[in-house]
Parts: C-alpha cells; sequence; structure tokens
C-alpha cells in the first residue's frame, strides 16, 4: 500500500509538472517583488518549476509574486549560480536557467544585438546564430559571430513566428532585446514551420 501511495504521488507530481510545462507562459517580462503583486500564468509557469525542482518554499501555486515565489527565485539563482538578473528578479537570464535544457549553453544576456555600422560580433551574436538555426531558421546564413543584415533576417522572422504562438507583444524589428533573447533560448522556442 505505502509502494502504491508513494507511486501516485510521484505520478501526480509528475502529472502537475508537465501540465505546468504544456501551459507555460512565454518570457514577456521581468517578475519581481513589487508593491503592487504580479499576477499571471508566467508567474504559474516559475512556481511550477520552482516546486518540482525542489523548493517547497515557493509555497501555493497562487499566480502571485510575492514573497515566498521571491525568496524561492533568490534560492534558485544562488544553488545555480544564475547571474545578469537581480537578485530575487526572473529576468532573462533567470528565465533561460529555469526553461531552457538545451544542448547549446545559453551566454547571459547583457546587452540588445541589433544591425549597426560597425557590426556587433563575439560569441552572444554566434550563440544566437547557431539557436536560430537550431529552430529551423535557415535565413541566418552561417553561424560566423557578426551580426548582419541575414541575421537580422532570421531574428525578424523568429519575433513574428513567436509573436504568433505566445499571443505576447514582441518586436518584430529584428532587434534582440531581452523579451526576444529568453523566448529564443527556452524550451518552448517556436521552430519555424
Amino acid at each position: 500500500m505505502r509502494n502504491h501511495l508513494t507511486f501516485l504521488l510521484i505520478a501526480l507530481g509528475l502529472l502537475l509538472f508537465s501540465q505546468a510545462l504544456a501551459q507555460a507562459s512565454f518570457y514577456a517580462r521581468p517578475l519581481s517583488l513589487q508593491n503592487s503583486r504580479l499576477k499571471g500564468e508566467d508567474v504559474y509557469s516559475v512556481q511550477s518549476f520552482l516546486l518540482n525542482a525542489g523548493y517547497p518554499e515557493v509555497g501555493e501555486l497562487d499566480r502571485i509574486y510575492g514573497p515566498r515565489t521571491w525568496q524561492a527565485v533568490i534560492n534558485f539563482q544562488e544553488i545555480e549560480g544564475v547571474q545578469g538578473d537581480p537578485k530575487g528578479t526572473v529576468g532573462p537570464n533567470t528565465w533561460v536557467a529555469m526553461f531552457y535544457s538545451g544542448s547549446l549553453k545559453a551566454p547571459l544576456f547583457s546587452r540588445p544585438l541589433q544591425l549597426q555600422n560597425p557590426r556587433l560580433q563575439g560569441t552572444s551574436v554566434r550563440a544566437l546564430q547557431q539557436r536560430l538555426l537550431e529552430l529551423g531558421y535557415r535565413e541566418v546564413g552561417e553561424a560566423d559571430g557578426f551580426f548582419g543584415p541575414k541575421t537580422q533576417a532570421a531574428v525578424v522572422a523568429f519575433q513574428r513566428r513567436l509573436s504568433s504562438a505566445s499571443g505576447v507583444r514582441v518586436r518584430t524589428d529584428g532587434v534582440v532585446d531581452s523579451v526576444t533573447w529568453a523566448n529564443l533560448f527556452s524550451d518552448f522556442a517556436p521552430e519555424k514551420r
């Protein structure tokens, strides 16, 4: 009887976790502790993730970013070594750490990436290009580490697909801001059809 109960509890936990992942919100905004509490499906996704990842201090799955959720996020950031987001804030880097399990290591989001003269270059541009290719946005060309017109075209295609898939207001101008970055590197990033 005890084994059946344990199995049932594990199965229920996995079911709740899979439902949370299936309903996971796309990244739309930073989540932090504020006087007027943030509410929504993105908060629920974070709470579900934290609870299932072994952070029971998150408390209830109430879709409200309160002090318990804030503390659980801090604990997650400290244990996982998440950097680049303020303490207790689910910004693009914390979101990626929670909702990205791919083989490509996503670098920290530190600044917007866009077409400019001289062209932006570096590891974050190369990671962006590799992820776009992985998702089927072939218009990027090759992952050469330079943000040129082909990369911009691939980013626009991704942003349009993200906008239609998520319902989140997303820029479709080819600029990789924190919202585009976090969604690009999440497990829920829309592939090109």
